[in-house]
């Protein structure tokens, strides 16, 4: 009886070693793609924190129905952004819940770059390029709040309601430019990316 004869072959060592160069390559450019530069990470990760920070504020405002002092400290090593929940008016023994307070990452500041515009907003409007604007006021307000409605504003009767952007980024680094803004009507917090010209021309665009 005849056996046939296989003309099957195995890779080499060299071709297995050029593929797993290949995949090792493209996985790196996605990966780089993915989350571009360690400064970019790390503008995200400012952003992220500023922006998780307020909506935290606002659902506890609103799920407890008590104010939530929200504070951006722009004179602390790092800045930092802190909320805590106020004691009910007229009840007593009621108090003031602990500060929370999140640093900005390492690099990272509240920063209004130069060339970069306010956001679609457009709340971003303070004179002398602070990076916090709220209310018109640079560096916000002394006392800000999120209301049992959701509202962020001076105070809990909803009487005075604040707008504002909070500009942070990498210091001389406009490609790092992010911005987080609040509505004060609604208290709806809404992050930006600023990702510069577009298709080789001036025009400076942020992304939502």
């Amino acid at each position: 009886m005849r056996h046939k004869q296989s003309n099957e072959q195995g890779f080499t060592l060299l071709e297995t070693l050029i593929v797993i160069g290949i995949m090792f390559i493209l996985a790196s450019i996605t990966i780089f793609k993915s989350f571009g530069t360690m400064e970019n990470y790390q503008a995200n990760s400012a952003m992220d924190i500023v922006a998780g920070q307020l909506r935290v504020a606002r659902q506890l405002a609103i799920s407890q129905r008590r104010l939530v002092q929200v504070q951006i400290l722009l004179n602390t090593t790092p800045q930092k952004i802190t909320y805590q929940v106020k004691a009910r008016l007229g009840v007593p023994g009621d108090a003031d819940g602990p500060v929370i307070s999140m640093p900005l990452p390492n690099n990272t500041k509240f920063v209004a770059e130069n060339g970069v515009p306010d956001t679609p907003m457009g709340f971003g409007t303070c004179s002398g390029a602070s990076p916090v604007c709220i209310g018109g006021v640079a560096g916000g307000p002394t006392t800000m709040y999120f209301t049992s409605t959701g509202q962020f504003g001076a105070d809990q009767l909803g009487s005075t309601v604040y707008n504002g952007t909070v500009f942070i980024g990498i210091p001389n680094q406009p490609a790092t430019a992010r911005a987080v803004t609040i509505m004060g009507s609604t208290g709806r917090v809404r992050p930006y990316t600023f990702i510069g010209p577009v298709n080789g021309t001036p025009q400076q665009v942020w992304i939502e």
